[in-house]
């Protein structure tokens, strides 16, 4: 038939990248997905870093790449009024980190450049989450690199002889400088791949997202993550009772099924279980919730204590250890929340929660009868509530997986898209 082209499966790239440049925006956003928990290849046990030039990963310069060809030759999506006034807050914030409190200034540029790098992650997940195709890609890209960090952690958890060895026996960190650091990936990259996948129009993709979202979440337990092992359970809870609606579908269904067995089976081995080396430290993370004098405790008396100098402007980055001059080991602020607010002061918390909260306030409701769309809804809702959780003992605002995971879902919130449908194409 002349003049009239067969319907085709094309997707076209849509939002702030341009079409010219489709297999460019698919291929660094594939590069970032892989690259994101490849922070180092070093076998040997050195700890989290504290200079500059180590705390430099490769996917930071994919993330600067990336966004330079957005700014260059796109659209990039506009930022919201939290990011802007937790931006403002993170440059403010040098001021009494350099002037007013002493310190190395090269701890100060050190955590400024990093909370910065991060911030960068979230405003190009603004415009990664406006595109499908995009999307797609970067997906692909964290899958692929989850079922690779899964043989490294899984290796090193189950053998003796580890490739990337831990100084503590019975845990993991994988292709990362500390545990913790593996823990957090893991609990963010679950999140990204579960929520996100939801949505895609490749049933493979959204099998693999499905797979890859389940074995990253197990790198908590790996990690021996004791505030992440109890969030990813807290999850599990939180979303079959936010996914009440989704009764009828046998997903959901199933999801619940499985975890009623698992918690049945937790109950009746728990005598076994708790005498693993994972089962001892859920127990620990539990114990310390109730005690009165422990380290989170002690530091938020400490934080009170010494309210009269970071308040209401902070002590800036990389400062957060003067809550506590007598502390022999110059403890940062292990609580997420608190972190933000001691070192970037008041406006950057407030600005740092509405970023959290922000994806939660739809602009446009989820179309009718689209399931895909109403359940990763539910699942980005479900994630961000107990991720408030999470920073109980956990620093996430620094965390590129996290922070791209926000600047995404705050896209999807600004303007949801639908998996797209062949179009018949009509030409001259």
């Amino acid at each position: 038939m002349d003049g009239v082209a067969l319907p085709t499966r094309r997707w076209a790239v849509a939002g702030p990248f341009p079409a010219r440049d489709r297999s460019l925006s698919q291929a660094l956003a594939f590069a970032l997905g892989f690259l994101l928990p490849i922070l180092t290849l070093k076998t040997g046990y050195y700890g989290t870093p504290t200079d500059l030039a180590s705390r430099v990963a490769l996917v930071d310069f994919v993330c600067v790449i990336a966004m330079a060809a957005l700014v260059l030759r796109g659209r990039p999506a506009p930022v919201p009024l939290p990011g802007i006034a937790y931006f403002f807050a993170l440059v403010l914030s040098l001021f009494p980190s350099l002037v007013i409190f002493p310190g190395r200034e090269s701890y100060a540029w050190t955590a400024f450049a990093a909370l910065f790098m991060a911030f960068l992650f979230y405003v190009l997940g603004l415009s990664v989450g406006e595109s499908p195709a995009v999307t797609s890609a970067l997906l692909k890209g964290v899958c692929a690199v989850t079922l690779f960090e899964g043989v490294i952690v899984f290796h090193d958890y189950f053998f003796s002889s580890q490739w990337f060895p831990d100084p503590m026996a019975g845990r993991a960190r994988g292709t990362f400088k500390a545990n913790g650091q593996l823990g957090a990936f893991g609990f963010c990259a679950a999140g990204l791949l579960l929520a996100m996948g939801r949505a895609v129009p490749s049933r493979r993709l959204r099998f693999w997202t499905l797979v890859c979202g389940f074995l990253a979440a197990s790198f908590v337990f790996t990690a021996s993550r004791r505030t992440g092992m109890i969030c990813v359970f807290v999850w599990a809870a939180v979303f079959a009772a936010m996914g009440v609606r989704f009764a009828r579908r046998r997903g959901y269904r199933v999801f619940v099924a499985l975890l009623l067995a698992a918690v049945a089976i937790f109950g009746v081995s728990w005598g076994v279980l708790s005498q693993s080396f994972a089962g001892k430290r859920l127990t620990e993370g539990v114990t310390s919730l109730r005690q009165t004098d422990g380290f989170i405790q002690n530091q938020h008396r400490a934080i009170l204590r010494s309210a009269d100098q970071w308040f209401p402007f902070g002590f800036g980055p990389g400062r957060g250890n003067l809550i506590d001059p007598s502390d022999p080991e110059h403890h940062e602020v292990h609580n997420g929340l608190l972190a933000v607010m001691v070192e970037l002061g008041v406006l950057g918390l407030l600005g740092f929660v509405a970023l959290v909260l922000r994806p939660l306030f739809r602009r446009h409701p989820v179309p009718r009868g689209d399931g895909a769309l109403a359940l990763r809804a539910t699942i980005i809702a479900s994630f961000l509530l107990v991720s408030v959780v999470f920073m109980f003992h956990n620093t996430l605002y620094r965390d590129r997986t996290f922070m791209l995971f926000l600047g995404m879902a705050t896209a999807i919130a600004r303007h949801p898209w639908a998996p797209p449908r062949p179009e018949p194409e009509v030409t001259a």
